[in-house]
């Protein structure tokens, strides 16, 4: 549905908050608030956008541009005054239109339903899929019932707070002093997130961001927003290190042990247990000799001191050129005496359009005061960073150029970056070999281009290629023998991502242990959220859920919690307190994982990329699109399922059949 304006009808600050607003997104309102079509017709067709760009004026004439905003003016004041919309609950087909020509391109009808969803707008009948999928049990919640949800960063606050909801009793336990998870443990210089602020936040949560790409610290204090607005913090159990997760058989309950700064090992007993402990927590350090015999500074970005280090006048040394060393490098060249970059290979980075803008205090008022241009604006960024490159990576075996693409779309691509890149190095040229990728574009994590091709034209800065061998007292040397002195490390080396919920031990039904099954790094989950014989035990941000073509990480979780609610509401519905994922779901939906991923960019030969584990298979990305996955996770089938326990007895004893409802 779509929200009431606020009481406060003093509109002065409307005119120029209009002037600074997006014009695919304000055409796209009017169509809302009129119900005129013609604002998404004709000359008032936007461009298509380019890239990550917004495309603020659209493509058009000052004239029509001028219109655009001066109607919005008068539709939203007559909204703000008496709260009518003309047009409140758009038909699928509609919105599925509107979304294509603010983005200049044609968007499937497979998408209608989710549209609907994310503009919050309420269901029609021919939704192919319900977008109000069941956030709150349709049964009542057992007595008793409770959840231990280990994490107080993005997955566990979303896990509270839906929790919470439902009227579900829970404790997070969360190793740190704060919360806030990777935003709390970066810190180094530049830290920032490459997904737009107002989409990498939780649809329940939104804020008035100040930059476009908020900075580690916004991204801190905005979960502790969300934990203060949701009354979450008073559940939070600081500085409780899990060491591992029972289930007993006995009981049907998980007992999670967790240890305290003092040394004290405690135990809490839940009937559900929520990992939300996400994969960018361990940092990873090349397997070289001679890591402590460094006498200057030695840091791991991930584990930046809160005091700093001392970088003005130092040669400094930075090894890695992924995306903590893209934002790190930019951010302290001009601090440094000299700064010295080794990487193993070149990376693809994208143009970063409003790398480090300002969301004017103007738009931030309109974002605020209009909710509906907030979920349109959000809408149209989720699809430039969402299925949009999802063709891209598709490898197109008839394809004559495979060193260098897998397809002729992401031939184009390559062509575009490499373009970018040139541009950047104005007249250093002789760099382009060394910044040039010979893999094709995706086959890693696309980077978002902080200035690095610029700094690297810096006359303090130089590029080294090559592989750390060891460190010594003075600097370090290289495979090659290369010696390189410094005063200054950063190892912007990355995590261990593939050892999912390492070093937790788990353990299931019949003593299985969760590392034993997925032998080490090769995890593997049901819609990346749950694993056979491990009953009422659910992962977030679990193996095969990071989009890599798109998407925001928030979303995806607020869809496996989601899902999980889902669950929770039909499993009580029909006295079932405790269930399992059936092993013949689990090994369909990862055969058809690991099918999908045969005929993707990341099991392309010749790279190396943290999504793939040590017997080379993908675990780190979902190869779906994004409209797949949200699909899948609408709703919760108890078929998929085998009854642990039911809520008059805890002793009930599981079936390996589906549960029949």
């Amino acid at each position: 549905m779509i929200d009431k304006p606020s009481q406060d009808n003093n509109d002065i600050w409307l005119d120029e908050s209009v002037q600074q607003a997006n014009l695919p997104t304000l055409a796209c309102l009017l169509v809302h608030l009129t119900g005129e079509r013609r604002w998404i017709e004709g000359d008032y067709k936007p461009t298509r956008s380019r890239g990550m760009d917004d495309n603020d004026d659209g493509g058009l004439s000052p004239e029509i541009q001028g219109e655009i905003r001066r109607q919005a003016v008068l539709e939203i004041k007559a909204w703000r005054k008496n709260g009518s919309v003309a047009l409140a609950n758009p038909s699928d087909e509609l919105l599925v239109e509107m979304m294509s020509v603010a983005l200049g391109e044609e968007i499937p009808a497979r998408y209608g339903a989710m549209i609907r969803s994310e503009l919050e707008l309420d269901a029609r009948v021919e939704n192919p899929v319900d977008p109000s999928a069941e956030i709150i049990p349709s049964g009542p919640v057992p007595e008793g019932f409770c959840a231990v949800i280990i994490g107080a960063g993005i997955s566990g606050l979303c896990a509270a707070a839906r929790l919470a909801e439902a009227g579900i009793a829970y404790v997070i336990l969360e190793r740190n002093s704060g919360l806030g998870g990777v935003w709390r443990e970066n810190k180094y210089p530049g830290a920032a997130c490459d997904v737009p602020s107002h989409l990498y936040s939780f649809s329940f949560a939104q804020y008035n961001w100040s930059e476009y790409f908020a900075g580690s610290d916004e991204i801190e204090t905005y979960l502790n927003f969300v934990a203060d607005s949701c009354n979450i913090r008073p559940f939070i159990h600081f500085q409780q290190d899990v060491s591992d997760a029972r289930f007993d058989q006995a009981t049907n309950q998980w007992t999670v042990s967790a240890t305290n700064s003092a040394g004290k090992t405690q135990q809490f007993s839940a009937d559900m247990v929520v990992s939300g402990v996400g994969a960018f927590n361990k940092p990873k350090y090349p397997n070289v000799t001679g890591l402590v015999s460094f006498a200057g500074d030695s840091v791991h970005t991930a584990r930046w001191p809160e005091k700093g280090v001392e970088l003005a006048g130092r040669n400094v040394v930075v090894v890695g050129n992924g995306a903590s060393a893209m934002q790190v490098v930019p951010a302290i060249a001009d601090q440094v005496k000299s700064l010295t970059v080794i990487q193993r290979a070149p990376q693809w980075a994208a143009p970063f359009p409003k790398f480090k803008k300002k969301v004017p205090a103007a738009v931030q008022s309109l974002i605020e005061a209009v909710p509906l241009y907030r979920l349109w604006y959000r809408l149209r960024l989720s699809w430039a960073f969402n299925d949009k490159l999802y063709d891209a990576l598709q490898v197109d075996t008839n394809w004559a150029h495979p060193d260098r693409s897998i397809n002729a779309i992401n031939d184009k691509h390559r062509a575009g970056l490499t373009s970018y890149i040139e541009s950047e190095l104005g007249d250093r040229q002789d760099l382009l070999a060394d910044l040039i990728p010979d893999y094709p574009p995706f086959g890693k994590r696309l980077l978002m281009d902080n200035g690095w091709a610029r700094t690297l034209t810096k006359d303090n800065v130089s590029l080294v290629n090559g592989s750390v061998n060891k460190v010594h007292k003075d600097g370090l040397e290289l495979t090659d023998g290369t010696q390189i002195e410094a005063d200054v490390i950063i190892w912007a080396t990355g995590f261990d991502v593939v050892n999912f919920l390492a070093p937790m031990a788990i353990s299931g039904i019949d003593n299985h242990q969760l590392h034993d099954d997925w032998d080490g790094d090769d995890a593997r989950a049901y819609l990346g959220t749950l694993v056979p014989n491990y009953p009422n035990f659910f992962c977030l941000y679990g193996p095969n859920t990071q989009f890599g073509h798109g998407g925001s990480l928030i979303s995806i979780i607020e869809r496996q919690v989601s899902y999980v609610m889902s669950l929770l509401g039909k499993m009580f519905a029909n006295d079932l307190r405790c269930v399992d994922v059936r092993e013949d779901v689990y090994e369909r939906y990862n055969a058809e994982v690991d099918a999908k991923h045969e005929g993707m960019i990341w099991t392309h030969q010749g790279m190396s990329t943290y999504y793939r584990n040590s017997k080379g298979r993908v675990v780190v990305c979902n190869p779906f699109r994004i409209v797949e996955f949200w699909e899948m996770t609408a709703s919760a089938d108890l078929n998929d399922y085998r009854a642990v326990a039911k809520t008059s007895d805890k002793k009930y004893q599981s079936s390996q059949s589906g549960v029949k409802v």
